[in-house]
């Protein structure tokens, strides 16, 4: 670091030099004291536990968004599929409402059954078919035994929980059966539970409930202060 030297003193007079200070000139503003670095105010910076919070909060809200979004468009994908298949006789929707077939088949699974040709129906296959003794409900059980009488298909019928054969020998109708080809476990539910009695019952209490207390909501913002 260079040192400066002191003034030298005037040897005439014996005093020291006058010293000339340069006014500020008119191109710019006089500039003030300077303040220390040290006074000054930084912005509060986020620590880095909760900047690292934050950041792991946003990737998994944007993850569950797009699981959100995939499973609705597989949903509703399934709904129009199921719809359209239906609606030209190439598939049919069912609840298994027994535990004949578990567990293979468990009550409330729902089933997708696709039209089979009566020529290919085999052994082992799982099929949904009227029963001879009452042709307005549906069965859902495994084909144990296949008998072909000319244009005539027999099939002999057994739940994989069941001890015993089924006790009617059925004759599949027209030129193709209904095969069990994809299970979606539990979701018939909905459709299971609201034939109980006392889901109609809990239903209309949730019903009643929530009128009320909208009602006591809009009253209670009504009053003056």
């Amino acid at each position: 670091m260079k040192s400066e030297a002191p003034p030298e003193r005037d040897e005439m007079s014996g005093q020291n030099p006058t010293v000339v200070v340069a006014a500020p000139t008119a191109s710019g503003p006089s500039m003030g004291p300077a303040i220390p670095r040290s006074s000054q105010r930084s912005p509060a910076v986020p620590s880095t536990v909760t900047s690292r919070i934050a950041k792991g909060a946003g990737y998994l809200r944007s993850r569950l968004q797009r699981a959100g979004g995939a499973l609705l468009l597989v949903g509703a994908s399934l709904v129009v599929l199921a719809i359209v298949g239906t609606a030209v006789n190439w598939c049919r929707l069912d609840v298994v409402l027994s535990g004949s077939m578990a567990p293979t088949l468990r009550p409330g699974d729902v089933i997708l059954a696709v039209s089979e040709p009566d020529s290919e129906v085999s052994a082992g296959q799982v099929l949904a078919f009227h029963p001879p003794y009452d042709p307005s409900i549906v069965v859902v059980h495994r084909i144990i035994q296949v008998v072909h009488d000319g244009k005539k298909v027999e099939i002999r019928t057994q739940g994989d929980d069941n001890n015993a054969p089924d006790q009617w020998t059925a004759v599949l109708e027209g030129t193709s059966a209904w095969r069990v080809s994809w299970v979606l476990p539990s979701a018939g539910y909905v459709a299971i539970w609201v034939t109980y009695p006392w889901i109609h019952l809990l239903a209309l209490l949730l019903v009643i409930g929530i009128v009320v207390g909208e009602v006591l909501r809009r009253v209670w913002r009504a009053e003056p202060r």
